[in-house]
């Protein structure tokens, strides 16, 4: 009698066993489906919104498009704008003067501004016409480039001269602080490149 209870046991340890390994390997099927499933929803989601809002992008392309041909003709024509203002009252007229802040140094980086400035325009009106994810990303990340090469250039020659400014300490300040905010602007370009670099690869491989 006792033999046959301890088979008895041992066939339903057996079979509790059997059960709780199938359950596992089921659990694992259905987390291993539900994580599938999670991604892949997610995919079409981005897809899905980045269609929805083609009407936004699409207004932010003019946007850039009108921006780049401001800046290339302020750019090449009335650089010497970018100046310290000064006036002063003559015979009770109000009279201006202009003292331009940027050195002849300037005139080396045009030709790489306005690049960056038809690239940007070229781009946008690319996008305007065909707009796709990966071209978007694509030319987000030329642009980019482009906009990193203007402003190391700009850091390296750094055409400008604040001691035309009769304030010692906003002379001494504002190279400072131009200086500072140009290398944050060029580490969030840096992170964009990297970023839609990696997008674009991603994309692509999911085709």
């Amino acid at each position: 009698m006792e033999d046959d209870k301890i088979k008895d046991e041992n066939k339903i340890a057996d079979k509790n066993s059997s059960n709780n390994e199938r359950s596992g390997s089921s659990a694992g099927k259905d987390y291993s489906n539900k994580d599938y499933n999670y991604r892949s929803h997610k995919a079409s989601y981005s897809e899905e919104s980045y269609e929805d809002k083609r009407g936004r992008r699409a207004f932010s392309y003019v946007w850039n498009i009108v921006w780049g041909i401001i800046l290339i003709i302020f750019f090449n024509f009335y650089s010497d704008y970018i100046a310290y203002f000064q006036y002063e009252q003559s015979n009770g007229n109000l009279i201006w003067h202009k003292f331009t802040l940027l050195t002849a140094d300037f005139s080396k980086l045009i030709p790489l501004i306005t690049a960056c400035l038809v690239i940007i325009i070229a781009g946008n009106i690319i996008l305007l016409i065909f707009d796709r994810y990966v071209l978007a990303r694509i030319v987000e990340l030329i642009s980019s480039i482009f906009a990193i090469a203007v402003l190391g250039n700009f850091l390296m020659l750094f055409p400008i001269d604040f001691n035309i400014i009769p304030y010692e300490e906003v002379a001494h300040w504002l190279p400072l602080g131009l200086k500072i905010s140009f290398g944050i602007i060029i580490f969030i370009l840096v992170v964009s490149v990297i970023s839609n670099f990696v997008k674009i690869i991603v994309n692509i491989a999911k085709k």
